[in-house]
């Protein structure tokens, strides 16, 4: 007998933040509550009418889940602690073989967690030690090389006033200087990605911030192609630096924007999604996409496939989120094109 919807049973099992499913000894699913629901990936999955089903008809989006509960029927120990890939992340589990007092199966249930919030959490406390790290390298960096190259400007300004009359002579000065004040960018940029930055947080409507920074990203790189919107309805607001968040957000629409002008494309899909306790900020463009063996180094500090790029952009971006609480993930690698994910806590989930 599986649990009856609208009873204390079910409240219980509602009331849980970790996922659980049972099965029966025939395989029948005889629990499943919402947050299991939510971590497999099927929210409007009804429990009345997967109960009593075979569970590899309701979990064949999950098919893995499916044969680790039939596995428990057969087992006469538990499996603890261990960890399960799934389609969309990784789950943590303990698998509980029901067995009677003569020692036949009844059932199996599981019991799990998603994982996927604190790998994120591992990843940002690596990446503020490799920022931390990186501060004090790029300070010292900075200091040996803005003085002798100020220096370099002095003199090629004293150079360039000798050369006047020397036309040829006086266009690889120019060139000189050029590439000296690039150089000089380079350095407050890598300075301006190390520096810690203090956030002036509260609730910021999402739409409107994608809104103004696809507007900064489009004065940056021009776009003639199409735009397409998606937002969901009575979004909360996020918490959030207003001014940094912007920055972030223009940074990733640049960046789709310059794939798509190298690569012909011509679409770029913006959405704002509500998925509690957070909002889900998406950009997919049709651009050449992200070649498999760069996946794992796109949000390096300083790593750039661009002739002219610092690689600071998709970094910085990456670090501006994760000081909000959140994180930016690649999206499944389509044939043609990018999606970027950007993950922030809604102000109403914040302090929960």
């Amino acid at each position: 007998m599986g649990v009856v919807p609208g009873t204390f049973a079910e409240q219980i099992l509602g009331a849980l933040t970790a996922g659980v499913l049972a099965v029966g000894a025939e395989g029948e699913l005889t629990a499943i509550n919402s947050a299991a629901k939510r971590i497999l990936g099927c929210p409007d999955a009804d429990s009345s009418a997967a109960l009593g089903r075979d569970c590899r008809q309701v979990l064949a989006a999950q098919p893995e889940v499916a044969r680790l509960l039939l596995e428990g029927l057969g087992r006469k120990s538990p499996i603890s602690r261990a960890e399960l890939s799934l389609a969309g992340g990784t789950i943590g589990f303990t698998l509980y073989p029901i067995r009677d007092a003569s020692d036949r199966s009844q059932g199996a249930a599981l019991i799990f967690r998603d994982l996927a919030p604190i790998e994120r959490a591992d990843e940002q406390e690596r990446l503020l030690e490799r920022l931390a790290a990186l501060g004090q390298m790029a300070a010292d960096l900075a200091h040996a090389i803005r003085n002798p190259l100020a220096g370099m400007e002095v003199l090629a300004g004293l150079l360039r006033r000798r050369l006047r009359s020397c036309p040829d002579e006086l266009a690889l000065v120019d060139e000189l200087r050029v590439e000296l004040s690039a150089l000089g960018e380079t350095v407050n940029q890598g300075l301006a990605f190390v520096r810690p930055g203090a956030l002036v947080a509260g609730p910021v409507d999402a739409v409107q911030i994608v809104e103004e920074a696809l507007a900064t990203a489009r004065a940056r790189v021009e776009f003639s192609g199409a735009v397409e919107r998606g937002w969901d309805e009575d979004l909360p607001p996020v918490e959030a630096d207003a001014e940094l968040l912007r920055t972030a957000l223009a940074d990733l629409i640049v960046n789709a924007l310059e794939a798509m002008a190298e690569g012909g494309g011509t679409r770029l899909a913006l959405a704002v999604r509500r998925h509690e306790p957070d909002v889900w900020i998406t950009i997919t463009d049709d651009g050449p996409g992200v070649a498999p063996e760069l996946r794992e180094k796109i949000f390096y500090p300083f790593f750039t496939t661009k002739e002219h790029g610092s690689g600071v952009g998709l970094a910085s971006a990456q670090k501006i989120v994760a000081s909000h609480g959140g994180h930016i993930e690649l999206g499944t690698r389509r044939r043609r094109g990018c999606t970027l994910r950007v993950q922030l806590p809604s102000a109403r989930g914040v302090g929960r």
